[in-house]
């Protein structure tokens, strides 16, 4: 399962773009870094992955894929 979303905002700067995803690291001055960080954690436990893509021109898009689940056969 892939899931893509894409905001209209200014966007993630190029410099910032590998740290997005570790916790406590925010752009926001009153922010505390944790959302993207727990977000990451619940979809890895899950095999997931979640990702900022690069893009150009307005706004930021973040995507996760999680595997198919399988029923176990009894």
């Amino acid at each position: 399962v892939h899931l893509a979303v894409t905001d209209c905002g200014v966007g993630i700067a190029e410099n910032d773009a590998d740290r997005v995803l570790d916790p406590f690291f925010t752009t926001k001055s009153t922010g505390l870094g944790m959302g993207l960080a727990i977000c990451r954690s619940i979809v890895e436990s899950h095999g997931g992955r979640l990702s900022m893509v690069h893009k150009n021109g307005p706004g930021a898009t973040f995507q996760f894929a999680l595997p198919l689940h399988k029923e176990a056969v009894s």
